[in-house]
């Protein structure tokens, strides 16, 4: 026994706290929720990314993508970077949904500072290793609406921020969201009057149980 005492008396303390703060760590990381640990790999992988989002519509972007149907279908209108698409994207790790990533990727010079950014979106995604999970859709959003003929359970809209705009992108992708799916919309705030306007004139008037978290607003379509 003597000889045991003298053992552990001699191993450094500093090594000690190393063995016990791993052992910590990995105690927690078996203890945290598949959603927990799949938000901590979002968190990492999206705050890379350039965009305009808060924390708190980051959570809540990956929490809406999370809790969706197995096979459901989110539109984001206006993917810039990808830093949104990663936080949605990772809500459909292990799963068959799917984020189609509505932009022209070609932004006007005024808006961003370059023209083209199709290529840095991909490169974010592959890096975040989302690329079976994100479908780019290469057009003027209202265009691509035109054509479209899925269901949508997620629509999030962050495309061009004039008024007449906004409406488009509602009116065009709005009548293919499921009944009690969710519609949102970023930056609708008082810098961005379009946004603003559009959502409370006519949109949220149109849906059921609205909501904001920081500048993004959201609501579900009715069940008719």
């Amino acid at each position: 026994m003597g000889a045991f005492h003298q053992e552990e008396e001699s191993r450094p303390p500093d090594l000690l706290r190393r063995v016990s703060s791993r052992v910590k760590t990995i105690l927690l990381d078996l203890s945290w929720s598949r959603r927990e640990r799949e938000w901590r790999r979002a968190r990492s992988v999206g705050n890379r990314v350039e965009g305009w989002l808060s924390p708190d519509q980051e959570r809540w972007l990956f929490e809406q993508a999370y809790a969706l149907p197995e096979e459901a279908n989110i539109v984001e209108v206006g993917s810039f970077r990808g830093r949104s698409t990663c936080f949605l994207a990772s809500g459909c790790r292990g799963t068959k949904k799917k984020v189609f990533a509505v932009d022209t990727f070609d932004g006007e010079e005024k808006d961003f500072g370059y023209r083209g950014y199709l290529e840095d979106f991909s490169r974010s995604v592959t890096r975040a290793g989302l690329s079976e999970y994100v479908q780019p859709l290469q057009g003027v959003s209202w265009e691509v609406a035109a054509a479209w003929d899925r269901p949508i359970h997620l629509l999030f809209v962050d495309g061009s921020h004039e008024y007449e705009d906004v409406l488009r992108d509602f009116r065009g992708f709005a009548p293919h969201v499921a009944p009690g799916g969710t519609i949102a919309f970023h930056d609708v705030e008082q810098v961005w009057p379009g946004p603003l306007r559009a959502w409370h004139e006519e949109i949220k008037h149109q849906l059921i149980d609205i909501g904001y978290c920081s500048t993004l607003a959201h609501g579900r379509k009715a069940f008719r």
